[in-house]
């Protein structure tokens, strides 16, 4: 039996069908395009753990998305500037090295409801799903609450990977962790 297959320009279907191939290429990609690229510029000792979360979570119905995921410095300080000295709403306290954005080792996530970003979900089975793979929650952040947020330290706080950067302890472009 031979199986044809249309492919439809600018649709889901031909998304899905490339999400498909990737997913048998690529035995631990996700079911999101923009999510894998995102997760293949993090720290190579998160990105797995960023699958095994976006995939578990699938498995329970959630669809995420990587909104965000590694940050340079300038884009960390336009953050930190919203709410302050640009117009929005703050959404970070941290400034440019201040966040594990800056060092690939943190991930912002949102579910996806019917091709659409639902900021207004309840994160509690996603903080569940995270935790249990080792990640810090934003959710918990007593200063600003960060519910999209999901970071891992392996040990190392801020400062920590500040002075690994001065002292040039990276390698391909990462801080040792």
């Amino acid at each position: 039996m031979k199986v044809k297959t249309k492919i439809i320009i600018g649709t889901g279907i031909a998304f899905a069908g490339i999400l498909f191939l990737m997913r048998n290429k690529i035995a631990s990609a996700v079911w999101d395009l923009v999510s894998e690229n995102r997760i293949k510029k993090l720290h190579p000792a998160i990105q797995n753990k960023v699958r095994t979360f976006i995939n578990r979570a699938e498995k329970e119905g959630i669809q995420l998305r990587v909104t965000d995921g590694l940050r340079t410095f300038q884009e960390q300080d336009d953050l930190y500037a919203q709410g302050r000295t640009k117009p929005g709403k703050i959404v970070t306290n941290a400034k440019a090295g201040q966040s594990y954005h800056n060092y690939g080792l943190a991930v912002d996530v949102v579910p996806m409801v019917n091709g659409r970003p639902n900021y207004k979900d309840d994160y509690q089975k996603m903080a569940r799903i995270g935790k249990s793979l080792g990640f810090t929650w934003g959710g918990d952040f007593k200063n600003l609450s960060d519910k999209p947020h999901f970071h891992m330290t392996f040990g190392n706080s801020i400062a920590e990977l500040q002075n690994k950067v001065l002292k040039k302890q990276v390698q391909n472009g990462y801080v040792i962790v």
